[in-house]
């Protein structure tokens, strides 16, 4: 019974845990990596974070290419009516994901100089 419980205090790799702000982090810097985490879980569950980080901006990338591994039933249970417009976008994210950054009201605004104004 003793040697039992020590082998399940042992740590079965000797490198740190990673924190869950390091794990977002690493999906962040490369959401087509996401992809491959995503895989080892359920359909519903990849459908239902896409759902997540599809409706943040900053995060639509890693929605789309978490729903490209979906099918069209599964996104229309996480997303509704919706599910068939992100369905097909995520069918080419490389390509949407330029209309969306192209799109009016998406472009970086001017920026504020005061050169100029101060008259003297």
């Amino acid at each position: 019974m003793q040697a039992e419980r020590k082998l399940e205090e042992t740590p079965i790799s000797s490198a740190p845990a990673l924190t869950q702000a390091e794990v977002m982090q690493q999906i962040m810097s490369n959401p087509a990596d996401a992809v491959e985490i995503g895989s080892k879980l359920p359909a519903i569950q990849r459908a239902r974070i896409a759902q997540f980080c599809y409706g943040r901006v900053h995060m639509r990338e890693l929605g789309l290419r978490l729903a490209s591994t979906c099918d069209l039933m599964t996104l229309k249970a996480a997303f509704g009516r919706g599910g068939e417009v992100v369905f097909k976008q995520s069918r080419d994210v490389d390509k949407t994901l330029g209309k969306l950054k192209n799109a009016p009201g998406n472009q970086s605004p001017r920026p504020i100089t005061l050169q100029g104004s101060i008259t003297g």
